[in-house]
């Protein structure tokens, strides 16, 4: 006679959360029901818990004047994970980044290491800059001059000829054309030289000024 004996059932039990506070570095976004950091070294993205240290009201001061939904800011903040949660939007990430301290919230810029932009390009008079960010899937517009922020879905750019040319469209029915060029740009402000020259036209008014492409040394910055 055969006997069929039932396995003992294993318990996963998660390793014990280590709860020395570590320095993380990353792009911090704050939104409705969004709290997540983009950590520089892992290319990992945490769901965050702040509860003690309470970085909504130095995100809220970082990105001012001009800010739109759901932008992302430089972070130094100290804490540790926690492991993965099962509570609500925490549940859809691999683990918790619980904060105990922010170090600095800064806006983002052409020279933040780990801000994946393809292209930042700016002009003066009037003042605006376009940030170009496939990985955040947008194309962010802001027009100092009006005092404006645009936002438009990203899409991939026309390449031909050391030309790179973006068009889109967003639910306002704004519709932005780039053309970054790869030559000699001054931004007339400053003896700063770029590589590239940019020309944005947003519901017909021309602004012209220079980009920066990821991965150059941008124009006042020293070489690594």
């Amino acid at each position: 006679m055969n006997l069929w004996i039932q396995p003992k059932l294993q318990l996963m039990i998660p390793p014990p959360v280590n709860k020395t506070p570590q320095t993380f570095k990353g792009m911090y976004t704050f939104g409705h029901e969004v709290r997540t950091f983009l950590d520089c070294n892992t290319q990992l993205t945490y769901w965050v818990n702040d509860s003690l240290a309470n970085l909504r009201k130095p995100y809220q001061e970082t990105v001012q004047p001009l800010t739109y939904p759901y932008e992302s800011v430089y972070a130094e903040v100290k804490g540790y994970l926690g492991g993965r949660s099962d509570l609500g939007y925490a549940s859809e990430y691999e683990n918790v980044l619980v904060v105990t301290e922010v170090i600095k919230l800064e806006a983002k810029n052409l020279g933040t290491e780990c801000y994946d932009y393809e292209f930042i390009a700016l002009g003066n008079e009037p003042f605006w800059a376009v940030d170009i960010v496939p990985t955040e899937q947008q194309i962010v517009l802001k027009h100092i001059g009006e005092n404006k922020v645009y936002q438009f879905p990203y899409q991939p750019a026309n390449i031909g000829g050391g030309v790179y040319r973006f068009e889109t469209s967003n639910g306002a029915k704004d519709k932005l054309v780039i053309v970054i060029r790869e030559e000699t740009c001054s931004d007339g402000m400053s003896d700063n030289k770029y590589k590239y020259s940019a020309e944005v036209v947003i519901n017909g008014q021309t602004l012209k000024g220079c980009a920066v492409k990821k991965g150059d040394v941008p124009p006042g910055q020293p070489r690594p």
